[in-house]
């Protein structure tokens, strides 16, 4: 079974295939059986004139009408029709009068009219005595033999082996309704499991859906399900996909409700604190004036960065083709005038022409918000790196800073809203969102964001984009 699914793996069927190949095995079952019991039949047939020959036949004809006349050839046929039920013989006069008055069937009766009577008549198929088989002569039993009377007058003698006139009169012969019969039964089964094989995963994977609906976040689809090689099994992958991926955002925003309820809790509390202050009217209204409104611009910076980092994951970016390199250009240049109130120097020298498909202003904020990031916790005495270099499959952007970096536990929660490091010179009072802006805008791009502490001291910040979108 293992290794039939590997085979499954390396040769993935789609659908259509799988659809044709069945539909093509019916056929060629029902035509491969159908054949074998036609010549079942047609053997059987075979064995039942086992024995029989036409040329003795004719013999024995001739000699009963030279002996016996009319009389002794209706009780010959007589004989003839109640002992070999395999072989229809008939003798027939010039009008197509058989001896015995039964009704020949349509089709022989067709074909003595149209081709045989005029030839007999014309003399074509010759004189009775001429035509007498002799001892080992071979006969075939299609072909009529005249036979002389005493009284001078001619018959026609034929033979008709397999008749199937019996049917004629529903228009269908045994081996038709056989493989007709065959043939469904062959079709059913396999039309039954081509629609299982199809509406099976069809059926669970819209149960998985109504569940996913309803508030079943953690719903997946059967394992086996997402095993398949063909566009179910992707189906059911991408499914488990956007399942994950909804399950993830609906986690993250509760969490970043969470956080926001966290963080707007300071500053509120330090507006009313100095609104209580304020209306005292004392010396110290200025400062509390100062104060409401400091608090105020931290509101509305952390409103608009919340707003900003959940646009990042609603929304898609919207491509167009940039010029990466000249796009960090700009970002470095005017970082440079943050980084010189802080007497930090930043190392950047352009590469070449780099194009990519990208959203220019998201892609640029995540890029500014990694840099500032460094300007802020870097050592002055130690400068930026910013670096930009791509090969044929990806591009990579590193900014190293010189600062204190971050304990190793916490490598991993950099990137997540409203976490925030507070060891160190820089400073801490920043919302946690930047490098979650960063991270968002990257994702959006296909890419992915990194961070390691530098050797000997500082952080270092990677950026990987994948040159196909």
């Amino acid at each position: 079974m293992n290794g039939w699914r590997r085979v499954r793996a390396l040769f993935p069927l789609p659908l259509f295939w799988r659809n044709f190949l069945t539909f093509w095995l019916g056929m060629a079952a029902i035509v491969g059986i159908g054949m074998a019991l036609t010549a079942a039949v047609a053997w059987y047939r075979f064995e039942a004139l086992d024995g029989l020959s036409p040329a003795a036949l004719t013999q024995d004809a001739v000699e009963v009408a030279r002996t016996q006349g009319r009389p002794g050839l209706r009780r010959w046929l007589r004989a003839m029709d109640s002992h070999d039920s395999a072989l229809d013989v008939y003798i027939v006069d010039h009008a197509l009068q058989d001896m015995l008055g039964r009704q020949l069937p349509t089709r022989l009766r067709n074909h003595l009219a149209d081709r045989i009577v005029p030839m007999w008549r014309a003399g074509m198929i010759g004189h009775a005595v001429a035509h007498v088989p002799r001892p080992g002569a071979r006969v075939s039993w299609w072909d009529p033999q005249p036979i002389a009377l005493p009284d001078g007058s001619e018959v026609l003698l034929l033979f008709l082996p397999f008749d199937s006139s019996r049917w004629e009169v529903l228009h269908l012969s045994p081996v038709a309704l056989a493989l007709g019969l065959f043939a469904l039964a062959v079709s059913a089964p396999l039309c039954w499991a081509l629609t299982r094989h199809v509406a099976g995963p069809v059926r669970r994977l819209r149960e998985a859906t109504q569940a996913l609906a309803d508030g079943a976040l953690a719903t997946r689809t059967p394992p086996v399900l997402a095993r398949r090689a063909d566009e179910l099994g992707q189906l059911a992958r991408d499914f488990d996909a956007m399942a994950d991926r909804l399950q993830r955002l609906v986690d993250w925003r509760e969490q970043l409700l969470r956080n926001i309820a966290h963080e707007l809790r300071s500053p509120l509390g330090r507006l009313r604190l100095s609104l209580e202050l304020a209306r005292r009217r004392d010396a110290t209204l200025a400062l509390q004036f100062d104060r409401i409104e400091r608090e105020t611009g931290r509101l509305d910076a952390l409103v608009e960065r919340t707003l900003q980092l959940a646009r990042l994951h609603a929304m898609a970016p919207v491509r167009s083709p940039i010029d990466l390199a000249e796009l960090v250009g700009v970002i470095v240049a005017d970082a440079r005038f943050e980084a010189a109130a802080r007497d930090v120097a930043i190392h950047w020298t352009a590469p070449d022409e780099l194009i990519f498909d990208a959203d220019a202003v998201a892609l640029g904020s995540a890029i500014e918000n990694i840099l500032r990031n460094a300007i802020r916790y870097t050592d002055p005495a130690v400068p930026v790196s910013v670096t930009l270099e791509a090969d044929a499959e990806a591009i990579r952007l590193d900014i190293v800073d010189g600062g204190p970096g971050v304990p190793a536990e916490a490598l991993a929660s950099l990137f997540e809203p409203f976490y925030r490091v507070r060891s160190g010179p820089g400073d801490p009072s920043g919302a946690g969102l930047g490098l979650s802006i960063a991270h968002a805008g990257i994702t959006s791009h296909g890419g992915t964001v990194w961070a390691r502490n530098a050797m000997p001291r500082g952080l270092a910040v990677s950026v990987r984009l994948p040159r196909q979108a």
